[in-house]
This record gives structure tokens, sequence and C-alpha cells, in this order.
């Protein structure tokens, strides 16, 4: 028996067997589902589902928040960023000299060999991948 027979014959057998059922518990379960979502309090539930007045009163809070939060940035911004120009540029060349040090310390040697590893290993998942697609499916990969 070649593949397409047998592939053949297993369709048939799959399609003679009865449709599945759905457990007898299931539709009460989800009526109940149902139900308790329909009882839940306004604000539980999604936003297109709250009251109309509540759903405007919340856009209109959003949008003065929006608007506060972009009126008084400017201001917040101005103020601190003059005190702090030297201080910010301090941290950042700690911060950059640090990443450097570690950089040339821990892992420049280390990069090398992991990269070696890294490629060893996809080309080993490859060979892997084609041996397995000969042996079970019996064909080459296209």
């Amino acid at each position: 028996m070649d593949n397409a027979d047998l592939e053949r014959q297993i369709n048939r057998e799959l399609r003679a067997l009865p449709t599945p059922r759905a457990p007898r518990t299931l539709l009460p379960r989800i009526m109940a589902a149902v139900e308790e979502s329909a009882r839940r309090p306004w604000y539980s539930r999604a936003w297109l589902e709250w009251p109309m007045s509540m759903q405007l009163a919340s856009a209109v809070l959003l949008i003065g928040v929006v608007a506060g939060g972009s009126v008084l940035m400017p201001q917040l911004r101005s103020a601190s960023v003059q005190s702090d120009v030297a201080d910010s540029a301090r941290d950042v060349e700690v911060a950059t000299t640090a990443a450097r040090v570690l950089w040339r310390t821990l892992l420049a040697p280390v990069v090398p060999w992991a990269f070696a590893l890294l490629t060893l290993m996809g080309a080993a998942c490859v060979v892997f991948g084609t041996a397995l697609n000969h042996l079970v499916f019996g064909r080459a990969f296209r």
C-alpha cells in the first residue's frame, strides 16, 4: 500500500467516525457565565459597555489630564534641565566609561567564542532538521 492509498483510507475512516457531542454540562456553564457577566458592575466591564454618561465623563477627564500634562510638562522640564545639565553630563560620562570597561574586560574576550558556538548550534539544527525530514517524512526538504 503506497502513501496515497493509506491517506485515502485514513480519510475514509476519519469521516466515518461520529461527530463528537458537547458535554451535557457545557450549555448550563455557558449560560451561568453569561448571567454572571451581565450582573457585573458597569465599571468592571469593557469601556464600550459603560453607560454613555460615564464614557463621556471618562473621555473628558482623559482629555483634561492630557491637556494639563502638555501645558505643565514644558515648565517642569525647563526648570529641572537648567540645573541638572552638568550632573547629567557627569552621569553619562561615568556610565559610558563603566560600560566600556565592562565590555573590554568581560564581554570582548567571550563574544567570538559565543558567536562560533551559536554558529555551530545553528548548523547542527539545520543538519538535524534535514535528517529528520528524510527519515520521518521520506522526502527531501524543498
